[in-house]
């Protein structure tokens, strides 16, 4: 079972590491069309949905929104490295 458990460990990190390089690819084409890192109404409708899912699939929904809080804050934080060039 904890092998089984690593090796969900590290998809989780491979698809986390997949929607980073994503978000850098957003945060190109929002530096190339003057579009803001953040925009509230995705991000609310990102936490919004994907509380529900959890919800759905059996997690509280206070996990669901903090992992995906945690993950928009990082994505939030390497777009802005990336378009201020850092």
């Amino acid at each position: 079972l904890r092998h089984q458990i690593d090796e969900i460990d590290e998809q989780i990190l491979e698809i986390l590491a997949k929607r980073m390089r994503i978000s850098g690819e957003i945060a190109q084409y929002k530096k190339e069309n003057d579009v803001q890192v953040l925009q509230a109404g995705r991000y609310d409708e990102i936490l919004t949905k994907r509380s529900q899912q959890g919800v759905e699939m059996g997690m509280s929904e206070e996990f669901v929104k903090e992992v995906f809080e945690a993950i928009h804050a990082e994505s939030v934080r390497k777009q802005l490295a990336l378009i201020n060039n850092k």
